[in-house]
């Protein structure tokens, strides 16, 4: 069984530094609206994991993820294990025109877990995706204007 969808905006910033917010797994609960906290070990790379906790889980749980693909500046991917199955997500970063980026998360759920998924969980996470996409834009500017490379 598969369930999928999709969730994008544009926001505004230079695609290099959304692009090393967006890498920067380690500091996810920093500035992600919906993470209490996180771990990431090793290079941003095929084959390196972290893990997440969630606003709202308990306190010993995470949920681990392994990057299995990393095109710079234009995508990466996560797996997931979940009961009975897999999440994979799609990151996509476009540039959209002048200090513009089209960034996207197409989520994949792989197994018996969808339609539970579904049930329970999914219409807030399409939600939480757009207050993430906003949280990234201003980060993203925030580290900018630090570098000084803003815009």
């Amino acid at each position: 069984m598969l369930l999928a969808f999709r969730e994008s905006a544009t926001i505004s910033g230079d695609l290099a530094s959304i692009w090393r917010t967006s890498t920067d797994a380690g500091s996810w609960s920093e500035w992600d609206p919906h993470l209490l906290d996180c771990g990431f070990d090793g290079p941003f790379a095929p084959g390196s994991g972290g893990w997440t906790r969630l606003k709202g889980t308990p306190s010993k749980a995470r949920g681990p993820f392994t990057v299995t693909a990393v095109d710079p500046e234009r995508s990466f991917s996560t797996e997931s294990p979940m009961p009975f199955g897999k999440m994979c997500i799609d990151y996509g970063f476009e540039p959209a025109g002048s200090g513009r980026v089209e960034v996207s998360r197409d989520v994949r759920l792989h197994g018996a877990f969808g339609p539970v998924f579904r049930l329970f969980w999914m219409k807030s996470m399409r939600r939480d995706m757009h207050h993430t996409f906003a949280a990234l834009e201003q980060e993203a500017r925030r580290r900018a204007a630090e570098t000084g490379s803003s815009r």
